[in-house]
């Protein structure tokens, strides 16, 4: 195939372990956020790319894969960024290309998501945009305010509920560590106000969202590995990530009996697979933290863990 028919991409490329299967097309590169535990700002400067040559890549991928991708992710940082039009452009374009499209989703920032008018959101979502991965990372404010964030608890509370209003479901992260081996009250509040953020964006009916806790992780060149490179901040250890994680399921306290709410801690940064619906399995994830905790030779070594 000539150069010129490769689908473009800019790497480092990072998309959500779900869209393992998904058709990947650049939109945006980098991100407009500069979090201090993220790489992604690092090797790339923040473009949203043009519509034509967003277009070519889906023309080119329907040559490479055929006209039945179902599912397409948007990179790359926060490409909920993109302005509307813009955005709703490619979407329709990619459902024309391929008809038997189901989905197409993004990361997004909560403020990219406050900045978008409810009508705008539901346009979006009726063109096609049916998932938004959103890092909320914490529910606890100091801590966001600490790494960067540019959010705070009361804006992923409100940029969840424009989401479930305009029918887009949330994908959110939260990131167990985050709070360092040294600060055990602020990683007590970390868990506490992440499980009351969680409990109150629950919606009052029984659709799909999804909420999945990383694992701290400390590339180089970031803000946190600098600090931890000047004895400023110290890794919590697989222990104490897991009783963070378990404070955090005990205190979820849906009212909603029918909430669909599921729970995933299986990506590669994490020391414990777990999953389940959180509504109807907490005692199960609980019970499943309480045996890692007691037995710590079945916890994935550090060497097996990664982005």
């Amino acid at each position: 195939m000539p150069l010129n028919e490769k689908i473009y991409y800019c790497q480092p490329v990072f998309r959500p372990p779900s869209e393992a299967y998904s058709l990947l097309i650049q939109l945006t590169e980098g991100c407009t956020f500069k979090c201090d535990f993220c790489v992604s700002n690092l090797r790339k400067k923040f473009i949203v790319r043009k519509s034509d040559d967003v277009k070519h890549d889906i023309n080119i991928a329907k040559k490479i894969y055929g006209p039945n991708i179902r599912r397409i992710f948007f990179l790359d940082g926060n490409a909920m960024v993109t302005p509307t039009e813009k955005l709703m452009e490619v979407i329709k374009y990619a459902n024309k290309i391929f008809p038997h499209l189901e989905r197409c989703s993004v990361y997004a920032h909560a403020k990219d998501i406050l900045k978008k008018t409810d009508e705008q959101l539901m346009q979006l979502s009726e063109a096609g945009l049916k998932l938004a991965y959103v890092g909320f990372e914490s529910g606890y404010d100091e801590l966001l305010k600490s790494i960067n964030k540019h959010a705070l608890k009361k804006d992923y509370i409100e940029a969840s509920k424009k989401l479930f209003a305009a029918n887009i479901t949330l994908s959110a992260t939260l990131i167990s560590g985050l709070a360092g081996a040294d600060n055990p009250e602020l990683s007590k509040k970390h868990a506490l106000e992440s499980a009351d953020l969680i409990t109150k964006i629950c919606p009052e009916d029984d659709r799909i969202w999804y909420i999945a806790f990383l694992t701290l992780m400390i590339p180089q060149g970031t803000e946190i590995f600098k600090r931890k490179s000047k004895g400023e901040f110290k890794e919590m250890n697989s222990i104490e990530i897991l009783q963070e994680l378990k404070l955090f399921i005990e205190n979820i306290e849906f009212q909603n009996n029918k909430a669909n709410c599921v729970f995933r801690s299986n990506h590669a940064s994490n020391y414990l697979p777990i999953k389940g619906i959180l509504a109807r399995d907490k005692d199960k994830i609980i019970s499943t933290i309480n045996y890692g905790l007691k037995n710590p030779e079945i916890l994935r070594p550090a060497f097996y863990r990664g982005l």
